[in-house]
């Protein structure tokens, strides 16, 4: 019973629909510019993979 309340509750409050002003808020504008780049950073370079074993391994058995 207590759950049913509780979960009676959770529903209740879940869906209410209250504004505080007239008409709906706009939506904030997003102000970043993809891809980040900052001025004075050296280039850094991504690293090369390396093979876990210097010998070959053979897939087909």
């Amino acid at each position: 019973m207590i759950f049913a309340v509780v979960a009676l509750a959770v529903v209740g409050l879940g869906n209410s629909n209250v504004s505080a002003g007239e008409g709906s808020t706009p939506r904030p504008q997003t102000t970043v510019q993809y891809p980040i780049r900052w001025e004075n950073a050296p280039a850094a370079r991504a690293p090369q993979p390396r093979p876990p074993v210097s010998y070959p391994i053979r897939w087909e058995r």
